[in-house]
Parts: C-alpha cells; sequence; structure tokens
C-alpha cells in the first residue's frame, strides 16, 4: 500500500533542532540554507504536496558537491544521538523504499538507500 502523504515536522522543531528556519520559496515548497550554522554550502529543500526532497551541497570553490533530489517521500524527520543531528527522510513508490540521512551537526555528510520494495 502506498501513502500518499509526506509528514513533516513543525517548522519550530526544525528551528529548536537546527537553528535554522525553514523559508517559503515555492508554493508549496520550504529551504533550510545552513551555510550560516554549518560554514557549508548546503541547501535542503522539502515539498509537502509534491512528496519530493532535494539537497544541494556545494564545495568551497562554489561548484557542486553534491545534488539530490527525489521524489515519493512520506516522512521527514529530525534525529538526536551521541552528539550528532540530523535530518531523516523516507521514500515509498510502487518499486522502490529508501532513506536519505542528512547529518547536520557535528559535520555534514549524506548517506542515501534505496532498495526495490
Amino acid at each position: 500500500m502506498q501513502q500518499k502523504q509526506f509528514v513533516t515536522p513543525d517548522p519550530q522543531d526544525l528551528v529548536n533542532a537546527l537553528g535554522v528556519e525553514p523559508e517559503v520559496t515555492g508554493e508549496t515548497q520550504m529551504t533550510l540554507m545552513f551555510v550560516d550554522t554549518t560554514g557549508e554550502d548546503l541547501t535542503f529543500s522539502y515539498n509537502a504536496v509534491g512528496r519530493s526532497v532535494s539537497v544541494h551541497w556545494n564545495a568551497k570553490s562554489g561548484y557542486p558537491t553534491l545534488k539530490i533530489f527525489r521524489e515519493g517521500a512520506t516522512l521527514l524527520r529530525i534525529q538526536k544521538s551521541d552528539g550528532s543531528t540530523a535530518l531523516f527522510v523516507e521514500f515509498a513508490t510502487q518499486d522502490t523504499a529508501g532513506l536519505l540521512e542528512l547529518q547536520i551537526f557535528p559535520n555534514v555528510s549524506v548517506t542515501e538507500t534505496s532498495l526495490l520494495s
């Protein structure tokens, strides 16, 4: 059974956990810019209506280091443990299920898993 809704945290919870306020960057898109809190040119956007997320991480030179766009998002959650803080995005489509982990603190890292369902 495919979930039709993308559940996201309250914007204030994102501010409290990450020190960044989501900005409205489209009709239904919210964007978190982490350059001031991490020193990295990192942007995370999510669209609850479109059930999509994107991650853009640029090198100090300004050139893209990583660009990810995923659809089929079902859950965005904040996870704090052992001194680290991360955003987890769960995905489910007709054919795949996956998880995207975007660690923000203490340092930025990205892990993505996508499996056939």
